[in-house]
């Protein structure tokens, strides 16, 4: 077994909000008004999307070094899609994402063929994606090169 590393994040609760602290870093989180919450954070589930892309780009950054790929830039775009019935108490409906895309936009001057290479291997190192492919949750990630910005 290789190396082992522990996370941990404490916080505590006001309302809807959230307040964690992670090492030496804070983050806050919240609801909308529409769901109970003031609106002073992100949402739980789009920090969640937020840390798939934020993995992502970090596996990229790592990968790309070891396959000498010429990435020069990344954005990414994360949706997920659900049902809120399931959050709402109806055990018929699952209360998770039933879908999750990701859509990459990479700048390089590498090939389409080395791109999806990339993304293939990102997509099995990267712990949040398999944490949710693995689980079964649909994950469509699509990958395209975009121009670099001069």
């Amino acid at each position: 077994m290789g190396q082992m590393a522990s996370f941990k994040v404490v916080g505590k609760g006001n309302g809807m909000r959230t307040d964690a602290i992670a090492g030496k870093h804070t983050i806050a989180i919240d609801e909308p008004e529409s769901f109970g919450g003031k609106d002073s954070a992100i949402d739980p589930l789009s920090a969640f999307l937020a840390s798939l892309m934020a993995c992502e780009n970090v596996m990229a950054q790592i990968i790309a070094k070891e396959m000498k790929f010429d990435l020069q830039g990344i954005n990414f775009e994360v949706e997920g899609s659900l049902d809120l019935a399931g959050l709402m108490g109806d055990v018929t409906v699952k209360p998770y994402f039933q879908q999750v895309v990701v859509k990459g936009y990479i700048e390089t001057s590498e090939s389409d063929e080395r791109i999806a290479e990339m993304q293939k291997a990102v997509d099995m190192r990267c712990p949040v994606f398999r944490t949710l492919k693995d689980a079964g949750i649909p994950v469509e990630n699509r990958w395209v090169k975009t121009v670099p910005a001069v």
